[in-house]
Formats: C-alpha cells, sequence, structure tokens
C-alpha cells in the first residue's frame, strides 16, 4: 500500500459524508443564485431553432424549473414549457419583435422572399430614397436590406459598379 493510500484514509474518513455534503451545497447554491421568476412575468425567452429571443409572459409554473409560458402577439396555440436556461431575463423596457421562428412560418405558410423587407427596417426592396454622397444628394433604390440600419443601393442614373451598402443615417427622405 502506498502512502498515499494511508494519507487519504488518515485525513478522510468519511469520504462518502463530505462529498454527500458538497452536493448539497452546490445544489443549494445554484438554486439559491438562480432568479426567481413568477407567473405573470414578463419574460424574454430563446424561442425557435434560430434562437432568437421574444417576449413572453409565464401562465403557469410546471415545475422547479420549468414554466408554461404564452409568447407576446401569439395565440395560445404556440405556448410553450420551456426550462430556466431559454428565459434570458425580464423585459425592462419596449422590445422589437423578430421576425416569427422557423415553425411558426411554416405552420402559417409564410415564406420569405427576396423583396419582403426586413421587420427591422423601415424600408423595403424596391423604395425610392434620396441619400447623400459627398455632401451631394442623389437618387437611390433600395436593391437590399441588409439590417435594421444597413441597405444596398442602386444610384438612378448610374452604372451598377456604383452601387453601395450605406447606413440609413445617409437617407434624406424618399422623393
Amino acid at each position: 500500500m502506498s502512502v498515499l493510500g494511508q494519507v487519504n484514509r488518515a485525513t478522510c474518513r468519511y469520504p462518502r459524508l463530505v462529498q454527500s455534503f458538497f452536493i448539497v451545497l452546490v445544489s443549494c447554491l445554484t438554486l439559491a443564485c438562480s432568479p426567481q421568476y413568477r407567473v405573470g412575468d414578463h419574460v424574454l425567452v430563446e424561442w425557435g431553432s434560430d434562437k432568437h429571443i421574444y417576449p413572453a409572459y409565464i401562465v403557469e409554473r410546471v415545475s422547479k424549473t420549468r414554466f408554461r409560458v404564452t409568447f407576446e402577439g401569439y395565440p395560445p396555440r404556440w405556448d410553450e414549457n420551456v426550462s430556466l436556461p431559454r428565459i434570458k431575463g425580464w423585459v425592462s423596457e419596449e422590445v422589437v419583435h423578430p421576425p416569427p421562428p422557423r415553425h411558426v412560418r411554416i405552420a402559417r405558410g409564410i415564406r420569405k422572399k427576396e423583396n419582403e423587407s426586413s421587420p427591422l427596417s423601415r424600408y423595403k426592396v424596391g423604395d425610392r430614397l434620396r441619400v447623400t454622397w459627398r455632401e451631394s444628394v442623389y437618387r437611390a433604390r433600395v436593391l437590399k436590406v441588409l439590417s435594421s440600419d444597413r441597405i444596398l443601393v442602386h444610384y438612378e442614373g448610374h452604372e451598377p459598379a456604383w452601387d453601395e451598402e450605406i447606413n440609413i443615417s445617409r437617407v434624406v427622405t424618399r422623393p
């Protein structure tokens, strides 16, 4: 028998008791540190395969770590039981709603079209705009919505080589 084996036995007479104590301690700390959500709370929940965050209300406590939520703007048909890791916190300000998750779009028969505007942008493909470029204003047409604040434009009367990705802060007005 090694010296190390003798030391371990001598220093730890109750290894199962110590192990059990640490398991209880860790589980208590985990439960104590997790947020305490209640029925009626307005929370942010990860929903769908694209993992967007959606506002929802807790309508029922299913267990200590699972809640039934109803997603804001969706009928009860889409209510789900969600676990604590999918709840990302409380809603503290107005939330911009992301597009419906893939399974909702499929059920509703919605297909994303290329000319469809981004739900987060006020512009859509084909919109005519006036855009500033080097202190001058030019007429342009939206070719693609890239994000809530970026669009791809084509300057009217110019060749496609001048097409440009711009920030919407450069848009003066619609003509």
